[in-house]
């Protein structure tokens, strides 16, 4: 984490660019240009399946936002659609 990155309080349908979304306990990749999604899950955090590579985002129900939890539903085309509800979003930083 870069004390002189880019931070915003959320993202949005409208958002670009690739953003570290960090929750209580995980980091979160969200890439919106090529809009894939990637867990990298923190220490004595559950593991799922696709954790640390990036998947296709099938849909976003909540966007991450500062202080609030996301939801995001990923296109896992060999079995089904997986979603993810994050735990409280502390921090959102570019970075790319």
């Amino acid at each position: 984490m870069s004390e002189t990155a880019e931070t915003v309080t959320e993202l949005t349908a409208n958002s670009r660019g690739v953003w570290l979304v960090t929750t209580q306990g995980s980091t979160h990749v969200w890439d919106l240009d090529a809009w894939t999604y990637e867990r990298r899950p923190g220490s004595g955090r559950s593991q799922f399946i696709g954790d640390s590579s990036p998947q296709p985002i099938w849909d976003v129900k909540v966007f991450p936002r500062v202080g609030h939890s996301f939801y995001v539903e990923l296109d896992d085309t060999a079995t089904q659609i997986q979603f993810r509800i994050s735990t409280e979003v502390v921090r959102i930083e570019r970075l790319s």
